[in-house]
């Protein structure tokens, strides 16, 4: 069974029925085809997908990293309002460990709070679920910067 976010990056690739898609017709699909978020929002969904390995960028176009034939789109699927709230830095890190593991939201979720634990509590979620990532081989990007600003105070333009 495919998460939300999943049926959401492949719908327009079935839409399409093509294995790629420009970046303006993945974004077009989202917003004004199927009309279900803005430009922006649309835009947003394709870095997370491709940061999160669901898409990848080749030859100036959108591949998705799976059989979109065997994807099965629900007749009258629409995405919730919660997919398109900002995640947090938690979430970012496990939405990357839950698409490049065979662990549920659950399993990661534990991990997290095992690896927190095991600190004494001297940590926070964040920086557990980097800890986690790094354990699990996960490339976690610009996230570790953002944490490591926002916990440390030090921004690169001091």
């Amino acid at each position: 069974m495919m998460d939300e976010f999943g049926l959401v990056v492949a719908s327009p690739f079935k839409k399409n029925a093509a294995s790629s898609l420009s970046i303006k017709d993945f974004e077009f699909a989202l917003s004004f085809d199927f009309k279900w978020m803005s430009p922006v929002q649309a835009s947003k969904v394709r870095d997370q997908a491709i940061m999160s390995s669901i898409l990848k960028f080749e030859n100036g176009e959108l591949v998705l990293n799976m059989d979109a034939d065997a994807v099965d789109i629900p007749a009258g699927f629409k995405p919730s309002e919660d997919l398109f709230r900002e995640k947090g830095n938690v979430e970012k890190i496990m939405d990357l460990l839950i698409t490049n593991s065979d662990l549920d939201k659950r399993d990661v979720a534990s991990r997290i709070n095992i690896k927190q634990d095991s600190l004494a509590g001297l940590i926070d979620a964040e920086v557990a679920a980097l800890l986690l990532a790094h354990e699990m081989g996960c490339d976690v990007g610009d996230l570790f910067d953002v944490v490591y600003q926002r916990v440390t105070g030090i921004s690169d333009q001091q």
